[in-house]
């Protein structure tokens, strides 16, 4: 048997060799108890197959680690309910791909023009010197240092429409 099949065996009879750092020490243990009676099997929780009736919190939290899961991010309603709209369509996916230097200065322009920080305009160069590779991280940064003015502009936009 492997291991694996030895550690398989010891737990259908309760058993768990502790300190065990060989095959042979497993196999010791296992010769040991071999004459072990076998335990009942263990019934599933009464609200396992509840599948409709499971909270989104845990399937989330069931779906971390999964294989393809590693990139995509989750929310909770806490998370949205704290972001400006802008941050909520960067957050999902608004904006992406490979973009060249020019595209990065042209969407930083806009953001400082666009907010009022027009005096920010002239250090876009030096900002995407420094944040180069990682431009979409320092627009995550912008959007959370400039909420203020970004939630101001959003509702001053609100009620110009109504």
């Amino acid at each position: 048997m492997r291991t694996k099949e030895l550690r398989k065996w010891l737990a259908a009879r309760g058993l768990k060799c502790e300190g065990c750092a060989e095959k042979a020490d497993y196999v010791t243990l296992c010769e040991q108890n071999k004459d072990a009676p076998l335990l009942p099997p263990e019934e599933p929780p009464a609200d396992a197959g509840k599948g409709k009736d499971q909270s989104i919190e845990d399937l989330l939290a069931s779906m971390k680690g999964m294989p393809g899961m590693e990139g995509i991010k989750m929310f909770t309603a806490d998370d949205l309910k704290n972001m400006n709209p802008e941050q909520m369509g960067a957050s999902m996916g608004g904006r992406g791909g490979r973009k060249s230097r020019a595209e990065w200065r042209d969407e930083l322009v806009d953001f400082y023009s666009r907010y009022g920080l027009d005096d920010k305009i002239a250090g876009v160069d030096a900002a995407l010197d420094k944040w180069k590779g990682r431009e979409s991280r320092m627009f995550d940064a912008l959007y959370k240092k400039y909420d203020v003015e970004i939630r101001a502009k959003s509702d001053a936009a609100a009620k110009d429409e109504v």
